[in-house]
C-alpha cells in the first residue's frame, strides 16, 4: 500500500512542476508582450538638429517619446513661422526609427532650395495604427505642444503628415478624420485595410463627410505602393475622392516590396517634392 502511495506521489510531482513552469512561462510571455513597446527611446542618431523629448501624455496615461528636427538657422522670432511635417513610423518602430533618414532628406532639399525651412516631428505610435489613445495623444497633446514651443505655422497650410507602412496608413487616417489639421498627407506602403476589403474602410464615408473642409484647406493626398506591396491599397479611396474634387495621386513602383529603403530610393524625391508643393499651394487657402 505504501509503495502504491509513493508511486502515485512521484507521478504527481512532475505534473505539479510542469504546471508551475507553464504558468511561469506564460507570465514571461505576457511580460515580453508588454515590453515589446518601449514608449520612450532616448537613443537617437547623432544628426545635427535632432533632439529627443518626452511628452507626459494624459491620453496614454504614461510618458511617450518624440523626436524633433529643426532646420539650420531656426529663427525663434515670432515673425518667422515654419511649416511642420509629422512623420509616422511603421509597425515595430519608434520615435527614433525614421528620424535621421527622413530629416536628412528634408535637409538636403532645403539646402538645394527645393523645400522651405521646415520642422519635422517624429511621434512614437507603438503598434496602435495611430488610432485610439495614440490618435488622441497626437491630435490633442503633441500638435498643440509643438505649436506652443516652436515658431510654427499653426494653420493647416503649414502642417503635413506622412509615413511608412502603418505610419502611411495612419497619415491618411489622421488627415481625413481631422480635416482641419493638415494640408497634405503622404503614404509609403500603407493600405486602407490590412485585412478584408478596402471597400469597407470607414475612411471612405469619412472622406465624403469631411470633403468640404478638406477642400477648403487645399488638402491633397499622395499614396505610393510597390507593385509587390498592395498596389491597389488605396484605389477605393481614389475613387471616392475623385468626384469630390480632392486631389489624390497614386503611384505604383516597379519591383518594389514592403521595404522602406526601397521606397526612399525610388520615391523619396517624389514624396519630398509633393510635400513642398503642397506647402506652397495650400498657403493660398489660408
Amino acid at each position: 500500500m505504501r509503495n502504491s502511495i509513493l508511486i502515485v506521489a512521484l507521478l504527481l510531482i512532475p505534473q505539479q512542476v510542469s504546471s508551475q513552469e507553464k504558468g511561469a512561462a506564460a507570465g514571461r510571455r505576457e511580460v515580453t508582450r508588454k515590453r515589446e513597446i518601449q514608449w520612450v527611446n532616448p537613443k537617437i542618431p547623432d544628426v545635427k538638429g535632432l533632439v529627443h523629448h518626452v511628452l507626459p501624455s494624459g491620453a496614454m496615461g504614461h510618458d511617450v517619446g518624440y523626436v524633433v528636427w529643426t532646420p539650420p538657422g531656426l529663427d525663434g522670432d515670432a515673425a518667422t513661422r515654419y511649416p511642420v511635417i509629422y512623420f509616422l513610423h511603421g509597425a515595430g518602430g519608434s520615435e527614433a526609427s525614421d528620424s535621421a533618414g527622413f530629416a536628412s532628406r528634408v535637409a538636403a532639399a532645403i539646402r538645394q532650395d527645393q523645400f522651405p525651412p521646415t520642422i519635422c516631428v517624429f511621434p512614437n505610435g507603438g503598434m496602435s495604427g495611430y488610432r485610439g489613445d495614440v490618435e488622441t495623444m497626437i491630435v490633442d497633446e503633441l500638435i498643440p505642444l509643438i505649436d506652443a514651443e516652436y515658431p510654427t505655422n499653426r494653420n493647416p497650410s503649414g502642417r503635413a503628415v506622412a509615413g511608412f507602412s502603418m505610419g502611411g496608413a495612419g497619415s491618411v487616417s489622421l488627415a481625413i478624420e481631422h480635416p482641419g489639421l493638415f494640408c497634405a498627407a503622404g503614404s509609403w506602403g500603407g493600405a486602407l485595410s490590412w485585412r478584408g476589403s478596402g471597400e469597407d474602410s470607414p475612411l471612405l464615408p469619412a472622406a465624403i463627410d469631411h470633403a468640404d473642409k478638406l477642400k477648403r484647406h487645399g488638402f491633397a493626398l499622395l499614396t505610393i505602393n510597390g507593385d509587390q506591396d498592395r498596389p491597389d491599397a488605396f484605389i477605393p479611396l481614389a475613387k471616392t475622392l475623385q468626384p469630390l474634387g480632392i486631389t489624390h495621386k497614386t503611384v505604383t513602383l516597379k519591383d518594389t516590396n514592403h521595404n522602406l529603403g526601397k521606397y526612399y530610393e525610388l520615391a523619396g524625391d517624389t514624396m519630398i517634392a509633393f510635400l513642398a508643393e503642397r506647402f506652397s499651394a495650400a498657403s493660398d487657402h489660408q
